[in-house]
C-alpha cells in the first residue's frame, strides 16, 4: 500500500562559488608575465519544480539533505570555471514552501512552475580582475562565496475545485469513483479513505478536479482519528460536497451532519463559509418514507439535501448538472 506524505522538512545547501585563479602568463618585459587568472564558476542553485507526475512528498522523506554542485575553480588565460549544476527537485503541484520562521516562500500551483529556494554562491574573481595601472602584478584572487543553506518545510495542498467531505464511510470514495476516473485506495473500517484522492469529472466542455478527503470524526479538532491533517487539501476548493449517509433515523442522519459541520468550524481553515452542496448518500438503503422524513428534517433546519446512490446511480445525473451549474457560477 502506497504511503501519502503531504508534509516534509528538508535541509538544502546551494553550491559554493569556485575560487578565482591566481595565474601569470609568461611574456617578455611584463612583470611576472602578466596576471591572467580567470573567475571561478558560480555554485548551483536549489530549485523546486512542480510536476504532475509527482503525487506525494514521499520520495523526499527518505533523503532530507539536498546539496547542489559547487562552481569549478577559475583557470589561467582568463578562463572562467564552469558553473555548478542546479539541483532541481520535482514536487507535486500544490506544494507550498515555508522557511524556518514559517514565512511562505512560494506556492507552486502550475505544471513546471519553479522556485529557487537557495542561491548558489558567486565565483571568486581571478587576479586578472585586479590588474590596474598601479598594480600590474596583483597576487590576490578571491575565494568563492558560500551557497545559501537553510531548512524548508514543504506542505502539499492538492489542487481541486471541489472537495468531498463527511464522516468515515459516508460514501465519498464511491461517489468519486462514480463521477470520475479516480482509483481510490480502500483501508480498514472505519477510515475507508486512507489518504486524499483526486479524480476528474469530465463533461463535453469542462473538466473539474475533485478531491476526496479522509473522513472527520467527532473530536478531530482534539486530534482524534486522522484529526485535521488532510483538511488543507480542500482549503483551495471553490465548492464542498458534504455527504451524509442514509440511516433508519432522520435524527441520527442530522446528528452526523452536525458532527462534521462542528468539526469544520473548529478547523484552522476557513471551510465553513465555502458554498456547500449537501447529499444524502447511500439513499438506496432506506425506503421512500424514511428518505422523505430525512429531507423534511433538514428542510426545517434550512438545509436542502439531495438523495443520491453511487450503487444504483439514482440522482447522479442530476448531481452532475448541479455541480456544473455551481462550478460555472463560481468561476
Amino acid at each position: 500500500m502506497n504511503q501519502f506524505i503531504d508534509e516534509v522538512t528538508l535541509s538544502v545547501k546551494a553550491g559554493d562559488g569556485g575560487p578565482g585563479s591566481r595565474s601569470f602568463r609568461r611574456e617578455k618585459f611584463v612583470p611576472m608575465g602578466g596576471p591572467d587568472g580567470g573567475k571561478g564558476g558560480n555554485g548551483g542553485n536549489i530549485v523546486l519544480q512542480a510536476c504532475h507526475k509527482v503525487q506525494s512528498l514521499i520520495d523526499l522523506k527518505s533523503n532530507k539533505i539536498y546539496k547542489a554542485k559547487n562552481g569549478n575553480p577559475g583557470m589561467g588565460r582568463k578562463k572562467f570555471g564552469a558553473n555548478g549544476d542546479d539541483l532541481v527537485i520535482p514536487v507535486p503541484i500544490g506544494t507550498q514552501i515555508f522557511n524556518d520562521k514559517e514565512e511562505l516562500l512560494g506556492d507552486l500551483t502550475k505544471q513546471d512552475e519553479i522556485i529557487v529556494i537557495a542561491k548558489g554562491g558567486k565565483g571568486g574573481l581571478g587576479n586578472a580582475s585586479f590588474s590596474s595601472s598601479v598594480n600590474r602584478s596583483p597576487q590576490h584572487a578571491q575565494q568563492g562565496m558560500p551557497g545559501e543553506e537553510l531548512k524548508v518545510l514543504l506542505e502539499l495542498k492538492l489542487i481541486a475545485e471541489i472537495g468531498l467531505i463527511g464522516l468515515p464511510n459516508a460514501g465519498k470514495s464511491s461517489l468519486l469513483k462514480t463521477l470520475t476516473y479516480a482509483n481510490t485506495e480502500i483501508g480498514d473500517y472505519p477510515f475507508t479513505t486512507i489518504h486524499p484522492n483526486l479524480g476528474t469529472l469530465k463533461t463535453e466542455d469542462k473538466e473539474i478536479i475533485m478531491a476526496d478527503i479522509p473522513g472527520l470524526i467527532q473530536g478531530a479538532s482534539e486530534g482524534k482519528g486522522l484529526g485535521f491533517e488532510f483538511l488543507r487539501h480542500i482549503d483551495r476548493t471553490k465548492l464542498l460536497i458534504h455527504l451524509v449517509a442514509a440511516d433508519y433515523s432522520a435524527e441520527s442522519v442530522f446528528e452526523n451532519y452536525a458532527i462534521t459541520v462542528n468539526e469544520l468550524e473548529k478547523s484552522p481553515y476557513d471551510l465553513i463559509s465555502k458554498p456547500t452542496l449537501t447529499l444524502l448518500s447511500k439513499s438506496d438503503l432506506v425506503n421512500s418514507d424514511m428518505e422523505a422524513d430525512i429531507i423534511n428534517l433538514f428542510k426545517k433546519n434550512d438545509i436542502t439535501i439531495f438523495p443520491v446512490s453511487s450503487f444504483t446511480k439514482v440522482g447522479i445525473s442530476g448531481l452532475i448538472k448541479k455541480i456544473l451549474l455551481l462550478s460555472n457560477s463560481l468561476s
